[in-house]
């Protein structure tokens, strides 16, 4: 049997703006308050997908979320009509205003921890909806997260579990923590989860190994094929939120930074051998040693962050990058992906994408997309609403640009007028991906 992926983007939203909400996330924070363009951020995000799929890679959509989070402000004490909680709530607490306006997820990579059974269980794709614990305005994403994901993966052959119960011992942050390694065929895989520890670290660490563990168990993964690596308190204290900030996977390629994991060489050597043993060929671990390219290079140009893909026309094994324009502008990050390139791997080209507002408020090409292993039974069974095609593209930068704003500010999200353009948009992209799940509720 053949598994391959499918990465389904998640499209930016209307209300993307630069709130820095982001914790320990560096960018969010040094672009607090500035300027954001959600039309151009959206566009961005479009013309990468249209990169992949002209790659000849899978390609599907998520939808973003509605917004504002109503539920949110009054939880919290507002009352009265819409606008007047809008008003309220842009004088009193203009953070929590941001935050039921959070257009975060867009980065589709924190929605869920999505495998494939390794070589046990019952053989299905299944879907852990992340918790977001960590972050006030992330919290609020898991519940419809979870009716999206539900409605387009409703085939038998997918299990959308329910979230982990929201606690921080059991925080849970998605696929920006796990990786999948395989051999070319996609079947025989292994599944790598990394997890923080404090450890005196300015930054709380956003994901327990509890919860790693409890998302193993329940997706029946098997324990010889499961790791559990913890990152590194270094790359922690040095911005890296997420795993997927200094290490990143596919089939068989393992690229990280040299200060991505804790005290992990014996695990990887084990797992290096055991690689080669059941598949026959080898593991290719690329390390990037800290003296050519430190945490801060990474950080601020978000190598790791690249997604490494298969083209559909690379039928001898070999793969490529898709990496940020930021990458392409860095003399040490331009020197480590020529490294890559020239070495003996399966990495032997790169493209490097223009996502400037994602990557202002810290999100790379990764952290847009949400990778779903699956064979072609399945790829059947997901609404073809939702993957990618030029009449679709047609149809949804037409939509950003009837739309979205060019410009939207923390003071522009007290205008009342803003939720029902949202709302309206909302309501045609319901209609264009054939998604009942996301049709805002109007009623508020």
């Amino acid at each position: 049997m053949t598994i391959s992926e499918i990465n389904f983007d998640g499209i930016v939203g209307p209300t993307h703006h630069f709130g820095g909400l982001g914790i320990g996330n560096l960018a969010s924070h040094r672009h607090a308050g500035e300027v954001a363009n959600p039309r151009a951020a959206a566009l961005q995000g479009l013309d990468k997908m249209a990169t992949l799929a002209r790659l000849g890679c899978r390609q599907a959509v998520l939808p973003p979320q509605p917004r504002p989070d109503m539920g949110l402000l009054r939880a919290c004490g507002f009352a009265g009509t819409p606008a007047e909680i809008i008003g309220q709530a842009s004088q009193a607490a203009p953070s929590l205003l941001s935050a039921a306006y959070s257009a975060s997820s867009m980065w589709a990579a924190n929605a869920a921890t999505v495998t494939r059974s390794n070589r046990g269980g019952d053989r299905r794709t299944h879907f852990s909806p992340a918790n977001l614990v960590s972050s006030l305005h992330r919290s609020i994403e898991p519940q419809w997260t979870t009716a999206v994901l539900r409605e387009i993966f409703a085939d038998a052959s997918f299990c959308v579990h329910d979230p982990l119960p929201p606690a921080t011992p059991l925080r849970d942050e998605g696929a920006a923590n796990h990786m999948r390694l395989s051999d070319p065929s996609g079947d025989d895989s292994w599944d790598l989860f990394v997890y923080g520890e404090a450890q005196g670290t300015r930054f709380p660490p956003r994901q327990a190994e509890a919860a790693c563990q409890a998302i193993a168990r329940r997706h029946q993964l098997l324990p010889q094929r499961t790791l559990f690596l913890q990152q590194h308190p270094a790359a922690i204290e040095a911005g890296a939120f997420h795993n997927d900030v200094v290490a990143t996977s596919c089939e068989n390629v393992l690229l990280y930074h040299q200060l991505a994991f804790e005290d992990a060489e014996s695990a990887l050597d084990q797992l290096a051998a055991d690689f080669q043993k059941s598949t026959g060929g080898p593991l290719y671990r690329i390390e990037i040693a800290a003296n050519d390219f430190s945490l801060a290079d990474a950080i601020d140009t978000y190598l790791f962050n690249s997604q490494i893909v298969r083209a559909g026309d690379d039928r001898d094994g070999s793969l490529r990058l898709i990496s940020p324009l930021a990458c392409q502008q860095h003399p040490r990050a331009r020197a480590a992906i020529d490294k890559i390139l020239a070495d003996p791997n399966p990495i032997t080209a790169v493209e490097f994408v223009d996502l400037r507002e994602s990557m202002n408020n810290g999100g790379g090409p990764a952290c847009l997309r949400l990778r779903v292993p699956i064979d072609d039974d399945q790829l059947e069974k997901i609404p073809a609403s939702l993957i990618w095609s030029p009449q679709l593209d047609d149809r949804l930068r037409a939509w950003v640009i009837s739309h979205y704003p060019t410009k939207l500010t923390l003071d522009d999200l007290g205008d009342f007028d803003r939720i029902e353009q949202t709302q309206q948009a909302m309501r045609e992209l319901s209609s264009i991906l054939n998604l009942q799940s996301i049709r805002p509720d109007v009623s508020f």
